[in-house]
């Protein structure tokens, strides 16, 4: 049974959405490594007594694990605040033979066999291509259709490709 929906890209839904891709590429987790590395010198550090170095360090680490996704974070919500995709109605059907895509412009049609990757995160579902195009749909706008969706890329796509936590939608924010 098809399920069908609608959504318009919000701010948080693309805050969210950017920051995944961040800090889950090579840069990202690069940047929690030294993060971690700075927590764990930060308490080597304190161990020995030698507390100017782990005032430092411990600095080092609230930079790169406070201050930089903090500003991150406020420049991504600023850019997204001026994009003239956000506001735009999209309708999504998701059947057993792919997913239907209509935009007020534009409309395609995607087998399951296209998407390589299906991802949650708290506000978004995202389910990738193989070129890395991504769809976005904010869970607070498809509270009602979530697990119909979410059975339905368990169902067609392979378990290995599915991050998903089957979670009742009714607890998503």
């Amino acid at each position: 049974m098809p399920v069908k929906v609608e959504v318009k890209m919000d701010v948080p839904s693309m805050v969210d959405f950017m920051l995944y891709h961040i800090y889950t590429s090579s840069t990202g987790v690069i940047t929690m490594v030294l993060g971690v590395l700075n927590i764990g010198l930060t308490i080597a550090f304190a161990m020995k007594r030698q507390f100017l170095y782990m005032v430092l360090f411990f600095a080092f680490a609230f930079v790169i694990l406070g201050v930089f996704p903090y500003g991150i974070r406020r420049r991504v919500e600023k850019q997204m605040q001026h994009s003239k995709r956000l506001g735009i109605p999209v309708s999504y059907e998701f059947s057993g033979e792919g997913v239907v895509t209509t935009t007020p412009d534009d409309s395609g049609k995607a087998s399951w066999k296209v998407f390589k990757r299906a991802v949650s995160r708290k506000r978004i579902l995202i389910l990738y291509d193989a070129s890395k195009q991504a769809i976005i749909l904010p869970v607070d706008q498809i509270q009602d259709e979530y697990t119909q969706i979410v059975d339905l890329i368990f169902e067609n796509m392979p378990a290995p490709a599915v991050r998903i936590h089957r979670l009742d939608h009714k607890k998503h924010p």
